[in-house]
């Protein structure tokens, strides 16, 4: 194979519509929709960020939303010693999470304005007898090392995808004989690079990234274009980084595994890592792989993934 053949069933539809998920806080935090973690932030580099939510959504109907909020890192001044996160949360310090609803436009026009369709802001002050935040009672957010919210939205997409809701329940399986499924299917995954095995890379993404582009309503074309940097990438071999100890982590209500980094530059992050540099940049490529098993399937494969290209100017690509 040169290319990923379920690409050409990729549909294209009269009215595609697109969620964007924008963030502004100082603090570090998890987002999860439909049960996905779809953004994390442990930087201080990116205190205001943005990425389509479309591909966790894959059908019409309510979607629901879960947030962790933590502490955030101190900043510093470019070359003193980085600080360590700060142990608990603040007082007066902002969370706005918003979810807008856009469209492409028809001939290439870019994307119609969007339109608010949720938004959370994080409340600092009490609630007053009139409903309105009463700003002579803070809340205090002091004592607490992290924060949880869920809510739900809905949304309208022309698609139906099949994903992980009819997969098997994974929790029922020993942990341990579990971890060692999965750290086997991530080393697989990692040797087809390093040994420029393109062929192997589009068996194990195919279902994942076919998924992937139809929710981003890409043409066939557009989506073999992008699939091939992929396939072309895999195939010169690239020798990543040593799997590290994390942790396993659930997700699509048990249906979904992973395993994420468990140190403070990598937490809740992908475990296998690609290190390289261009020019006065260090970067790290970050392959975050969701694994499920279909029921009647033998093995694993790639429900979902990201790819996250992380870059530090002078400093050590962690």
């Amino acid at each position: 194979m040169k290319e990923n053949p379920l690409l050409v069933n990729i549909k294209k539809y009269d009215y595609e519509p697109i969620y964007d998920l924008d963030v502004e806080t100082q603090y570090n935090y998890d987002i999860w929709i439909n049960d996905i973690l779809i953004l994390s932030k442990r930087f201080n580099d990116m205190p205001y960020f943005g990425t389509i939510a479309t591909p966790t959504i894959l059908k019409s109907g309510t979607q629901k939303v879960k947030i962790k909020i933590y502490p955030y890192i101190p900043f510093v001044s470019e070359g003193e010693k980085s600080l360590p996160q700060e142990k608990y949360l603040k007082n007066g310090v902002q969370f706005t999470l918003k979810i807008e609803q856009s469209s492409w436009l028809k001939g290439g026009g870019g994307r119609e304005e969007p339109k608010e369709i949720f938004i959370y802001k994080l409340p600092l002050y009490e609630e007053g007898n009139n409903g309105e935040e009463d700003r002579s009672k803070p809340i205090d957010y002091s004592k607490k090392t992290e924060l949880t919210k869920e809510f739900t939205f809905v949304a309208k997409v022309p698609y139906e995808l099949e994903g992980w809701e009819n997969s098997e329940d994974l929790t029922k399986i020993d942990s341990l004989e579990l971890k060692e499924k999965v750290l086997n299917f991530y080393q697989n995954f990692r040797q087809a690079f390093e040994d420029g095995d393109s062929d192997a890379y589009i068996n194990y993404i195919s279902k994942a990234e076919y998924r992937m582009f139809q929710c981003y309503y890409l043409t066939p074309e557009e989506g073999l274009r992008d699939s091939n940097k992929w396939v072309d990438f895999a195939s010169k071999g690239k020798t990543f980084e040593p799997i590290e100890s994390g942790r396993l982590q659930f997700s699509g209500d048990g249906k979904i595994v992973s395993i994420r980094g468990i140190n403070p530059w990598d937490k809740n992050e992908g475990v296998l890592r690609y290190r390289y540099k261009k020019g006065p940049f260090n970067y790290v490529l970050v392959f975050d792989i969701f694994l499920h098993k279909p029921k009647g399937a033998k093995d694993f494969e790639i429900v979902w993934y990201k790819m996250l290209d992380k870059n530090f100017f002078k400093r050590e690509a962690r």
